[in-house]
């Protein structure tokens, strides 16, 4: 009798944990989806109010500076880059978001870097290069992916999410932060995009 009523017990609990996992499960399916569909950068939001001098991961400051090393060891920097609108993309390959918003940035990249734009992947995975290497060939991915394995980049921007996405115009300065996966291909990012390209 004990036997039966333990093991009824323990059912009842099991389809509990069961129903409040589907529930959860659903709604960061839910959250993360309508998340996704948010435009990421509109042409309002690339109007800096203020500006500053300092260096510091926030809008209307300067984008920290940093040096790393890029897929064949070569060391790129930030500063290599100084005069184009730079999209900086710190992602991982163990990032399901960033999988999906991959394809959308190559597709950016090859629509406006012959105007000045470039996409600037910081891979924050750690000690494993090869993985990295295996996702760009996967995802044929055309534009500059370095890594942060000391998670130098990753510290200097104080990232709580990833994938996070900051956009920097051609003076250096932040004109937007995108926590999260956008679509980076609506009408809404061309626009801002196109209007920061045209700012010399």
């Amino acid at each position: 009798m004990k036997s039966i009523d333990s093991k009824k017990k323990s059912s009842t609990l099991i389809k509990k944990y069961a129903a409040i996992y589907v529930v959860l499960f659903i709604g960061a399916l839910m959250l993360f989806v309508s998340h996704y569909y948010e435009t990421p950068v509109t042409t309002e939001d690339v109007q800096v109010a203020s500006v500053h001098t300092q260096e510091r991961s926030a809008v209307g400051y300067m984008a920290p500076g940093f040096t790393v090393r890029n897929l064949d060891g070569n060391r790129i920097s930030l500063e290599d880059y100084k005069g184009q609108v730079v999209v900086l993309n710190l992602w991982a390959t163990w990032c399901g978001p960033c999988r999906i918003e991959m394809p959308g940035f190559e597709n950016l990249y090859r629509r406006f870097r012959s105007e000045g734009l470039t996409i600037l992947a910081v891979s924050l995975d750690k000690d494993n290069d090869q993985k990295v290497r295996d996702f760009v060939k996967e995802y044929k991915l055309s534009f500059p992916v370095v890594l942060d394995p000391q998670q130098k980049v990753e510290s200097r921007y104080n990232t709580f999410t990833i994938p996070t996405t900051y956009v920097i115009d051609r003076e250096g300065r932040i004109v937007a932060v995108v926590d999260g996966a956008k679509n980076w291909e609506s009408r809404e990012t061309f626009d801002a995009l196109e209007l920061l390209l045209k700012k010399s």
